[in-house]
């Protein structure tokens, strides 16, 4: 239970998490690897201890100085010998400000118990720590304005890891999976079987490991809020942080929230790896006239376009790529973000501080008296933000933003719903783009198959227009001996966009301005030739980069199949046998009889 002024336990105390009583080479391996704080091969022994003094001899080791280090070595190295709690003294802290610490209380547990509990502990942290390799070390980003200048670096740092609690350690190597599996979020859930450890890849939540044990909820909830300068004394209400660390030579941000729930606090980390993403439309969109259609509209000298979709949708990497495509001396480029996700040299970003009141509106006003160009919204949440948005855009600037809406003809809708009036929609708006992230379907282990007539209809295609498509399906085989190297068994590997692109015309405007309903307009942008998400996701499965399966999970909607027999319909307004005129609910030609393609 932790009280008050918690403090995180000393290194002899918190040492109990992961006490290891047996001499097992598991667990010695475990320890060699805690202490040190690097991968160390499973086969090695106490013939290896001059190798091992020598590779850390380099990196400024000194057996003399370091005789505490030296000594936990040999006993471990040796096969004969534990190590004990005591083989390091503690020393005091080099930082200059004592850290905060959690006060455990005492429960009245027998010794056997103790025991039980850390054997489990140690053998759950053992099956997580092998065969995990990483090739850089978690570091703070020295960028920071708390950054502690006194911190010795490399060697010493790993010294005074192998001195601190093995939840700080455990804690670390969760980040550095993470990043190393290229994860979006991180989900620490405490449960009533124990913490639940869970990772986002390519949208899906994937356990990691089996449940951590419920009494290490406490300690590793505290290290991530201690990390994210959060107050760890208050577990009643959720809380926002951020870290920021350097790994493998690149600044990677991570997001925190932690939120009370019934068995403990939840964490959830977002992820913000800048580095790992590459900018542009040409990158990001496969079609060719979504994708002229999307730089025609980033190539406009003023006007307001919108991207829309959920959350973890790629609207940012989307936005950014449209600012790199106008990012030359000759413009001026400004950005209000919360938080800043990616860095372009040559623009001005600016974070958002609503401690201070500094928040979109408040910037967009700023802006404006700053010579801009082109100004990117990172979201459009309400009034105020939407009209200031939408002046900057009448008075002869570019406007990028993001809305939260399900298609593109629904953003209209949106930005009634927040009071805009519909006038002033019509004459700033130039183009929306709504988007999705389907998940690519593994090149390597992909089955093909022809689907059934039933499966074909249920996305609105007909088996005989079908019949030289080549479609494929994904190869799920997760725990099997030999997954595939490439996916890991999934079945999916990387993602791919999905993108609807409405570009404002003469009616689209007339018909906002007079108050046109979310139908109506979605009518006039599937005649002005607008290609649904559902019809660019059906494209990709015939190209083989997904499959019906992520298509259904993702995108199907009865409105999106029932826009897409709308714009199938108004692009064959000719019969091809007779070449008569049809209407729009005709599946077939009256006069021929000829299925309507």
């Amino acid at each position: 239970m932790l009280i008050g002024e918690a403090v995180l336990p000393q290194a002899g105390e918190a040492r109990t998490f992961l006490r290891i009583e047996a001499v097992s080479d598991d667990r010695r391996h475990l320890e060699l690897e805690l202490l040190l704080q690097r991968a160390i091969p499973g086969d090695f022994g106490i013939s290896d201890q001059p190798v091992l003094l020598e590779e850390l001899a380099t990196m400024g080791f000194d057996p003399a100085r370091h005789a505490a280090l030296a000594e936990s070595l040999r006993k471990l190295l040796d096969n004969n010998l534990p190590v004990s709690d005591e083989a390091l003294p503690l020393k005091p802290p080099i930082t200059e400000t004592p850290p905060r610490h959690i006060e455990v209380l005492p429960e009245p547990i027998t010794s056997v118990s103790n025991a039980a509990e850390a054997e489990t502990v140690a053998e759950t942290a053992t099956s997580y720590l092998r065969d995990f390799n990483v090739n850089g070390v978690l570091e703070a980003d020295p960028d920071e304005k708390d950054a502690d200048s006194s911190k010795p670096a490399d060697l010493e740092s790993g010294l005074n890891d192998a001195e601190r609690s093995p939840v700080i350690d455990l804690v670390d190597r969760i980040l550095m999976q993470a990043l190393e599996l290229g994860a979006s979020d991180i989900h620490v859930e405490p449960q009533q079987a124990g913490l639940q450890l869970r990772f986002r890849q390519d949208g899906v939540l994937q356990s990691q490991i089996e449940p951590l044990p419920s009494r290490m909820v406490p300690a590793v909830t505290s290290r991530f809020k201690i990390m994210a300068e959060l107050d760890i004394a208050e577990r009643r209400l959720p809380q926002d942080g951020r870290i920021r660390r350097r790994f493998q030579n690149r600044t990677v941000d991570f997001r925190v929230n932690s939120l009370p729930s019934r068995y403990g606090e939840k964490i959830v980390l977002r992820l913000l790896d800048s580095s790992a993403t590459q900018l542009g439309l040409d990158k990001l969109i496969s079609n060719a006239d979504a994708l002229n259609l999307v730089r025609t509209l980033g190539s406009k000298p003023f006007g307001m376009i919108l991207v829309t979709g959920p959350t973890g949708s790629g609207k940012s990497t989307t936005l950014y790529s449209l600012l790199a495509e106008r990012n030359e001396p000759g413009i001026n480029i400004s950005t209000i973000e919360d938080p800043i996700e990616y860095t372009l040299p040559g623009i001005t970003q600016c974070q958002v501080n609503r401690e201070k009141g500094f928040d979109f509106s408040q910037a967009l006003r700023a802006f404006m008296r700053q010579d801009p160009d082109v100004l990117l919204v990172g979201e459009t949440r309400d009034l105020e933000t939407a009209k200031t948005a939408i002046e900057a855009a009448l008075t002869g600037h570019l406007v990028l933003t993001t809305l939260h809406c399900n298609d593109a003809p629904s953003a209209i809708a949106r930005l009634d719903e927040m009071g805009v009036e519909p006038f002033m929609v019509s004459a700033s708006l130039i183009g929306i783009v709504s988007q999705r992230l389907l998940r690519r379907v593994c090149s390597t282990c992909r089955i093909a198959y022809r689907p059934d007539p039933q499966e074909l209809a249920r996305f609105g295609l007909m088996a005989s227009n079908e019949a030289n498509v080549s479609f494929f399906r994904a190869n799920h085989h997760e725990g099997q001996a030999n997954p595939c190297p490439h996916c890991q068994g999934s079945g999916y590997k990387g993602r791919v966009g999905v993108y609807e692109v409405l570009r404002m015309n003469e009616a689209l405007a007339a018909a906002v301005a007079k108050g046109a309903t979310t139908d109506m307009v979605r009518q006039l942008a599937l005649e002005g030739g607008m290609k649904t998400l559902l019809g660019y996701s059906l494209d990709l499965v015939r190209e083989g980069h997904t499959t019906l399966e992520e298509v259904g999970r993702m995108v199907l909607t009865d409105a999106g199949l029932e826009s897409e027999r709308r714009a199938r319909a108004l692009s064959t307004l000719t019969c091809h046998g007779c070449g008569g005129g049809l209407q729009e609910g005709w599946l077939e030609c009256p006069y021929c009889l000829t299925p309507r393609h």
